[in-house]
Parts: C-alpha cells; sequence; structure tokens
C-alpha cells in the first residue's frame, strides 16, 4: 500500500513538473502554433498557414505586455489596427471624477460629445476643427523710421483674421502650437539714396527655443552709383516658424539711409499675411 503511495505522489509531482513547464511556453486556444505567449483564435479557422483574413478575428498577448486585436504584431498597448477594417473601440459612460479616472483617460457623456481627463477636469472634445489662423493686413498711415534704428511697424489695417489673433497694431499671437507662414513688406517714401545704404526687413518671433527666432531681408544700394539718387525703397521677407501656443510674432523695418524716412502711405505696397499650416 504505501509503494502505491508513493507512486501515486511521484506521478502527481511529475504531472506539476510537467504542467509547469507548460506554462511556461506559448499558449494557443484553437490555434496550433500560437506565434506570443497568448493567442486566441475565436472563430477557429487558422489552420496550419493562416492569413490576414483568418487573423482579424484572433487575439495576442506579447511578450512585453501589448494587447492585439486582429492583428499579430501589436506596437500600442492595445492595437485593434486589423485589416477587415472593423478596428473600432467602444467608450462608455462614466461617473468617475477626473482625478480618480487620471490623466489621459477618455469617456463618452450624454450630451453626445468624448471627454477627456487632465487630472483635474473633464475637458469635452470639439465636434469640428479649430478654425486655422489666417491673416491678411495692409498699411496705408505714415510712420517715421529713424535711421540705424529697428523700429516695429504699428498701425495695420485687418483683412481678414480668421481666428481673431492679431491685436490690429503690431502683434499675432499664436492659438495653439503649430507651423505658421509668414510675409511681410514695406515701401518708404521717395527721397535720397546716398550710397552704401541698406534697408532691413525682420519678422521677428519670441520663441528662441526649436525654432529660428528672427527671420532677415537686406536690400542693398550699391556704393560707386553715379550721381544723386531719389527713389522709393522697399523690402520684403518671408519665413516659416514652428510656434507654441501664446508665442508672438512682429515685424520691424531698419535701414541706414542717413535720416529718418517715413513709410509709404499706400496700402498696396505695405502688406503682411501669416497662415497656419
Amino acid at each position: 500500500m504505501k509503494k502505491k503511495i508513493d507512486f501515486i505522489y511521484k506521478l502527481l509531482t511529475c504531472i506539476l513538473i510537467v504542467s509547469a513547464s507548460k506554462m511556461t511556453a506559448q499558449i494557443g486556444f484553437f490555434t496550433p502554433n500560437p506565434s506570443h505567449p497568448l493567442q486566441i483564435d475565436a472563430a477557429k479557422d487558422n489552420g496550419a498557414t493562416p492569413d490576414a483574413t483568418k487573423l482579424s478575428n484572433d487575439v495576442v498577448v506579447t511578450s512585453d505586455g501589448k494587447l492585439g486585436v486582429g492583428l499579430l504584431n501589436p506596437v500600442t498597448k492595445v492595437d485593434v489596427r486589423s485589416p477587415d477594417n472593423e478596428g473600432i473601440i467602444g467608450v462608455g459612460t462614466n461617473t468617475q471624477t477626473p482625478a480618480a479616472a487620471g490623466a489621459g483617460a477618455i469617456r463618452y457623456n450624454s450630451g453626445g460629445f468624448l471627454d477627456y481627463s487632465d487630472g483635474e477636469q473633464w475637458i469635452s472634445l470639439p465636434l469640428a476643427p479649430p478654425t486655422k489662423a489666417l491673416v491678411n493686413a495692409s498699411k496705408n498711415s505714415i510712420q517715421s523710421i529713424p535711421d540705424n534704428t529697428v523700429t516695429y511697424i504699428k498701425g495695420w489695417n485687418e483683412t481678414v483674421d480668421l481666428g481673431g489673433d492679431f491685436n490690429n497694431d503690431d502683434t499675432f499671437t499664436a492659438p495653439r502650437d503649430g507651423f505658421y507662414l509668414v510675409s511681410f513688406s514695406i515701401t518708404l517714401a521717395n527721397g535720397n539714396i546716398p550710397k552704401n545704404t541698406f534697408i532691413e526687413t525682420a519678422i521677428e518671433s519670441s520663441r528662441t527655443t526649436n525654432n529660428i527666432p528672427i527671420f532677415k531681408t537686406v536690400n542693398s544700394y550699391p556704393a560707386f552709383q553715379s550721381g544723386t539718387v531719389s527713389n522709393f525703397i522697399s523690402g520684403n521677407c518671408n519665413a516659416i516658424f514652428n510656434l507654441k501656443k501664446d508665442d508672438t510674432i512682429k515685424f520691424s523695418v531698419k535701414h541706414n539711409i542717413g535720416s529718418a524716412r517715413d513709410t509709404f502711405n499706400d496700402s498696396k505696397l505695405n502688406n503682411l499675411s501669416i497662415s497656419e499650416l
């Protein structure tokens, strides 16, 4: 009798050891060749060589803890981008506080919106994307530009400002993070142009990191012109800025004509435009 009991103990020990060793291997439900620690073939249709259509009803858990629904190689913690184009996640209502849900949580609310938590409050996502910033403005008023001094151009007249982001004087404020295409042109009134002179037009951003803070264009006049030259002088500058929300853009002019020169009072020759890309 004792020998029989010893044999049973030994047999159970072997079964437990074998079971434990199998638990460390890949486990497949209804599929003969699981490709991950856990794979479930819900439709039982994989066979020996499953194609993408057959795998679209599989669920896998990878060794690094990623869950794939309908695909074998998830690249995010939860990946449902299956080839059957049914990778939709249903989000339900929730009564948790935003602090309890944690920052980054998403829920559906009864008003027909999706909310996300920032850890302090539930914030509703808009139903439509925000209007991109677009500004066009011109200047027909006279502004004196002193010699050899950076002077910001003021007194613009807006013709377009879709987001209300330009303060109608001299400053644009970025409504959100993004890239902005900016163009600026200015003309100074007719007058003498001495030798070795220049006009510098500049577009200046308040952001100094991960961004070129100022773009400049210089138009110069030759040193050996014959006689006295009298004419309008003008400059223009174009740039693309990488801005963060609330960063600003201003427009400036500098020259070394030798005396102050007024801006020319013609709106066709003094313009700026800003377009959010």
